[in-house]
């Protein structure tokens, strides 16, 4: 059941509540200049919930606002709607990569290198994986969080939510709208 929780807190798709306040536009405006996936089209929305609990919104972007597989450029945007600890989204990632059939020789330093980059994360957070040409890169809001990622790490990580072999169908087909 934890488990569930945890993994459940990592990401899904959600409705749009991404409005920014209007003091925070200069610093998306630059962002956005170089980092072009924040204007990129929905392909789909979703909320996650557990129980009674509502853990976080989520959003899936790409240039196209269409879905063509695992190697599209693409934005996943997760607002919590909860306080999820750093651990316990490492552990749920340990386990969705196990479920998805990665080893332990992989999963190991996958999970160092996100230790070292993932925050705690509050209520109202926002954590973006954005994916181009392959590279995945981790962003705080508007920060990039550690360095871009190796492309097996890339692939592994969107593969929780959107590989056919994924731990919550439904919410895959939310997140690419099937």
């Amino acid at each position: 059941m934890r488990a569930l929780w945890l993994l459940l807190s990592l990401a899904v798709i959600s409705s749009p509540p991404y409005a920014l306040a209007s003091n925070q536009a200069p610093a998306i405006k630059s962002v956005t200049s170089q980092y072009p996936w924040y204007q990129w089209q929905t392909v789909g929305q979703a909320t996650l919930t557990w129980g009674l609990w509502d853990i976080y919104n989520s959003e899936l972007k790409t240039p196209t606002g269409k879905y063509s597989g695992l190697d599209t450029d693409l934005a996943l945007i997760i607002r919590y709607l909860r306080d999820i600890d750093k651990d316990d989204l490492l552990q749920a990632t340990n386990e969705q990569w196990q479920h998805l059939g990665y080893s332990k020789q992989q999963i190991t330093p996958w999970l160092t290198t996100l230790s070292a980059i993932w925050p705690n994360v509050k209520k109202g957070d926002r954590l973006i994986f954005v994916q181009r040409n392959g590279i995945g890169q981790f962003y705080q809001g508007t920060q990039p969080l550690g360095k871009p990622l190796s492309k097996s790490l890339t692939r592994s990580f969107i593969a929780i939510w959107l590989s056919p072999k994924t731990d919550y169908p439904e919410l895959r087909k939310q997140l690419i709208n099937q």
